[in-house]
């Protein structure tokens, strides 16, 4: 009789382990999806008084202040923030790994030569990791003295240099570019011209990821970029990363002059909510 009160004891507390192990997987697994990475999309950087003297860059939203973005990673790397790379955020998105609750990925469009001379070096100095987009026609064989007075493309040369902080992902080969009616090429192109122009970008840069330009898509674009074996595409479109996202259009935050310190924080701690349209 003991030994048959022994036996169901024992059953009952292994069912009993078996439903709290399935509980606890099931609330990580939900967890996991639910979790927020905030993927950052910059684009030029200039030192605050070259902005202000130049008209046409003194409003730009995509120009943000050399003093700013330093001020943004130092707060990132003071907080205990880990810059991830492309790598690790597809395989968290494909559910093949998991990402450390303070993750966030760092993004440049439309490369200039202010990443390398402005970005890079900040960059570097807090031990962060970045993906800068690239219009690859536009690289030059011979590296540009800078000029704050103009938006400079990138050489192959500081490509390389960039290397152990930057990976490169596609904006396109020679795609960047609006038609008349104020198209981006990238939607209003013959999909012969568009499949072409990925396919030779993709190759010159090796890579499995994309940013839409003007941050304009459609199915026909989303068609093409899996057909050419994109892994990864982000969009303009402003809000958080999840599992839930699709993958050829991830979203994220654009931080232009206006996002001060306290939309910044909000933004990386997952509490900022994106505005409806």
């Amino acid at each position: 009789m003991k030994v048959k009160n022994w036996f169901v004891i024992i059953i009952s507390l292994i069912l009993l382990i078996s439903v709290c192990v399935f509980a606890f997987n099931k609330t990580n697994k939900k967890e996991a999806e639910n979790q927020k990475i905030p993927v950052l999309m910059y684009h030029h950087l200039l030192k605050e008084n070259d902005k202000k003297e130049n008209g046409v860059f003194k409003d730009k939203e995509t120009i943000l202040s050399v003093e700013q973005f330093e001020k943004q990673m130092k707060y990132l790397n003071d907080k205990g923030y880990k810059t991830i790379t492309m790598k690790e955020f597809e395989e968290y998105m494909k559910n093949k790994g998991e990402l450390s609750e303070k993750s966030v990925l760092i993004t440049f469009d439309d490369s200039s030569k202010t990443n390398y001379t402005y970005a890079y070096p900040i960059l570097k100095k807090y031990k962060m990791k970045a993906t800068a987009f690239v219009v690859t026609s536009r690289l030059t064989d011979k590296e540009e003295v800078f000029d704050p007075k103009k938006i400079q493309p990138l050489s192959k040369q500081e490509i390389n240099k960039m290397k152990d902080v930057f990976e490169f992902g596609s904006y396109t080969h020679d795609l960047f570019k609006l038609s008349k009616n104020g198209e981006a090429y990238l939607v209003s192109q013959p999909d012969s011209v568009v499949k072409e122009d990925l396919s030779m970008s993709k190759t010159i840069l090796k890579t499995d990821y994309f940013a839409y330009p003007f941050g304009e898509y459609n199915e026909k674009s989303i068609s093409l970029l899996n057909g050419i074996k994109f892994n990864l595409a982000f969009t303009n479109n402003q809000g958080y990363a999840n599992r839930t996202n699709k993958l050829m259009e991830i979203k994220r935050f654009p931080i232009s002059p206006e996002v001060d310190m306290k939309k910044f924080s909000e933004v990386l701690s997952g509490i900022y909510k994106v505005p409806e349209k």
